[in-house]
């Protein structure tokens, strides 16, 4: 355990350095660096993996990198780099791995892919990309500077012949960084740019002509406030609905909640919109769902007071972006319970590592110094905690009872994962471990103790690099009973550290949260959140005639995605089901099966947005 400790500590300070690739078979830090664009020079290289012997590179002008692309099929270990003798054309994105043969000769670790482009000396990488049909109707228009580009010149219309001939309509001057902000454009429209390079010397560079099309919005989340009549929740109506602006409205009766709740006292929130996930601007909608009550599914509707024409400008998509909420690591179960004497026997080898080092307190000589790892799994009735910390110096020269100020351990828990400001004496807990010679003694438990010490055990050893707390906190005290696959827990594990006694020194974190503030811990998630067959992501539309269709996504696992997602709808889905695209009124999107409801489970979405789009047009 100490050993594992020490050369964790020891292999950090060396990859810092950049000396050796401890544990890193696949070859890594790659140069050009991953996605450059001002590569001039046709030079590979790389870091070895920690037990090739040989080297294999690939280079190609396409992600899928096969036999053909092989350009040096045997390098020898000390020769981590390559250069392309043939060169490389301006303009053009290559991509290159590097696959690490083991001495067996037989074993090949296969390398990322990854890419680069050659640098011209014209405008390149437009964003849009060109021929793109989902530019925002305001967008901030950027390309890659050309090679030697000290102006350039832009050029934009809804008319190519212009653009193309630099006509003085389209002629929009010349700007100094590479952006242009053309203003808000009609939804639907086509637009065409060019941007042309202008060297130190006043000699001009011509750009190729660009295409995208703008969007038809349907809501991008960035008009709500916190004030009454423009709350997110008053457009879309959720489960809870609202009492003002009179008459108010009384939710759709479904287990949806749109937005924070920004009036909970102690809560983190102070926007009812999400402001931090999002996927553009500046807000994004939260939505969270709960079948695991009747009525079994969870729903947020729009109703428009006209009737909305679908069919428009020759629109033919509905594309809206979606994420599940961020779970830092997951509390996996307990095969059988750990014997709580300071060592990780084999029960742990499954419990992701999660490292503690974000200094947070005082100040830290580096990893020798204080640093450290913890683990965690579960059983029905206990967390069981695992914290192996290195610290060169162990001191102990004060009290129980001001035991902050020593070498300890302190384990935050937020039973109900409140995120709340300040902690509370009902569901948070503050457990403290001293190292104490390694010597087992009472805990400290410094929001509800004594009672909350019941059931609470550990063991504590001394390695040779520090000592390591093996811990069981009781699941009746934290959250009032045996927890839920899927349920969300606040927690954070941090070390204090003294070297030369009296004050401490340091403290470190997980997270990088503040001790007694529950909405600075991170998240865990007590197992794998089960799948419920019945828990559907689906988005229907209903006409003026009340005519509805219904479109479920494919995967489930959507619902546990914590990347966004661009769900892209054909509108004839909703039109074969019978709705008049060119009166829709109202728009849902929700969680179950409407239709058929069945007890699922519960969770956090968040929406951004969203928008129809039409093809580019033939031709363009």
């Amino acid at each position: 355990m100490g050993r594992r400790a020490g050369y964790l500590a020891f292999a950090a300070v060396m990859l810092i350095t950049g000396s050796v690739s401890w544990g890193q078979k696949k070859a890594g830090n790659p140069s050009p660096p991953d996605g450059a664009t001002d590569v001039t020079m046709p030079l590979l290289q790389w870091k070895a993996g920690s037990t090739a012997v040989f080297h294999a590179v690939y280079l190609g002008t396409t992600p899928d990198l096969g036999p053909a692309d092989i350009v040096a099929p045997r390098l020898a270990l000390n020769v981590a780099m390559y250069y392309h003798a043939p060169g490389i054309v301006p303009g053009t994105t290559y991509y290159w791995r590097v696959d690490e043969t083991e001495k067996d000769l037989v074993t090949v670790i296969q390398g990322d892919v990854w890419h680069f482009t050659a640098w011209p000396t014209w405008a390149f990488l437009p964003d849009p990309v060109d021929g793109s049909n989902t530019a925002q109707v305001a967008p901030d228009l950027k390309w890659v500077a050309g090679q030697g580009a000290q102006k350039h010149h832009v050029y934009f219309s809804d008319n190519k012949a212009a653009v193309a001939d630099g006509t003085a309509a389209a002629d929009k001057g010349t700007v100094n960084e590479p952006n242009y902000a053309p203003g808000e454009l009609s939804p639907g429209g086509t637009y065409f740019w060019r941007v042309d390079e202008v060297d130190g010397f006043g000699a001009v560079v011509a750009g190729s002509v660009w295409t995208f099309c703008t969007v038809l919005p349907v809501d991008d989340f960035e008009s709500y406030t916190n004030e009454v009549g423009t709350r997110i929740f008053q457009t879309w109506v959720d489960g809870w609905g609202y009492t003002e602006p009179a008459p108010g409205n009384p939710g759709n009766g479904s287990g949806a909640s749109v937005g924070h709740d920004i009036w909970v006292a102690g809560t983190g929130y102070t926007t009812i919109a999400e402001t931090t996930v999002i996927h553009g601007g500046s807000q994004a909608m939260p939505l969270d769902y709960n079948n695991i009550n009747t009525p079994y599914y969870a729903e947020t509707d729009r109703t428009w007071a006209e009737s909305q024409d679908w069919t428009a400008n020759g629109v033919d998509t509905l594309t809206l972006h979606v994420r599940g909420q961020d779970r830092p690591f997951e509390i996996l179960k307990a095969a059988t319970p750990p014997t709580l004497d300071g060592t990780m026997e084999e029960a742990w080898a499954t419990a992701s590592v999660q490292y503690v080092g974000e200094v947070v307190d005082g100040a830290s000589d580096g990893p020798q110094d204080c640093s450290g790892s913890f683990r965690a799994m579960y059983d029905s009735a206990y967390l069981y905690v695992l914290v192996d910390v290195t610290d060169e110096v162990l001191v102990q020269d004060s009290d129980a009872a001001q035991g902050w100020l020593d070498d300890r351990i302190e384990v935050f828990i937020d039973g109900n994962n409140s995120k709340d400001a300040a902690q509370d004496t009902t569901s948070d807990c503050q457990y403290c471990f001293r190292w104490n010679h390694g010597v087992v003694e009472t805990p400290v438990e410094w929001y509800r103790s004594p009672g909350s010490l019941v059931g609470v055990k550990y063991g504590v050893v001394t390695t040779a690099t520090g000592y390591c707390h093996e811990i069981q906190l009781p699941w009746s005290v934290m959250i009032g009973g045996a927890p839920r696959p899927g349920q969300l827990i606040g927690i954070d594990v941090m070390i204090n550290d003294d070297d030369d006694g009296g004050d401490r020194d340091a403290q470190i974190a997980w997270y990088g949260g503040t001790a007694h503030v529950p909405s600075s811990w991170g998240t865990g998630l007590v197992d794998k959140a089960p799948v419920y067959a019945g828990d559907r992501l689906y988005v229907a539309l209903r006409d003026a005639s009340n005519r509805m269709g219904v479109v479920v996504y494919p995967d489930t696992e959507i619902l546990k995605a914590t990347t966004w997602t661009a769900w892209t709808i054909p509108l004839s889905d909703f039109a074969n089901a019978g709705v008049n695209m060119a009166a829709v009124k109202k728009m849902f999107i929700g969680v179950g099966d409407r239709a058929n409801p069945v007890p699922g489970g519960a969770g956090s979405l968040y929406f951004d947005d969203i928008y129809l789009t039409r093809p580019l047009p033939a031709g363009e």
